[in-house]
C-alpha cells in the first residue's frame, strides 16, 4: 500500500480521478473521499490517453451511455470542460499505454 496516497477517512489505495467544474481530484474509490486536488488547467497540455465519463459515483463502472470522449487529454479537454461546466462530476479512466 503506498501510504502517500492511502485515503485518510477509510485507508484505501484505490483511487479514482474526477473532474468537477475547473478542479481535477483524486478521490478514494472505496469511500469518495477527496484525497488531493489541482487546476484541470494544469493538465491540458498532457498527451496522455484516457477517456471520460460521466461519474456513477465511488467504486462503480461507468455505463457506456455515460461516454463522453476519449483520446490524448489535451485533444478532449474542451469536451470535459464542457460536461463538467454545470457542476456533473466526470471520471478519467487512463487507456493502456502500448
Amino acid at each position: 500500500m503506498n501510504d502517500m496516497l492511502a485515503c485518510p477517512s477509510c485507508g484505501s489505495d484505490k483511487t479514482e480521478s474526477i473532474v468537477h467544474g475547473g478542479s481535477h481530484i483524486l478521490r478514494c474509490a472505496a469511500c469518495g473521499e477527496a484525497i488531493v486536488a489541482t487546476s484541470f488547467m494544469a493538465m491540458l497540455d498532457s498527451d496522455h490517453r484516457c477517456s471520460a465519463f460521466i461519474d456513477p459515483g465511488p467504486g462503480k463502472r461507468p455505463a457506456l451511455d455515460m461516454f463522453i470522449a476519449s483520446g490524448p487529454l489535451r485533444l478532449i479537454a474542451t469536451a470535459i470542460n464542457a460536461a463538467a461546466r454545470d457542476g456533473t462530476l466526470i471520471r478519467l479512466i487512463p487507456e493502456a499505454q502500448d
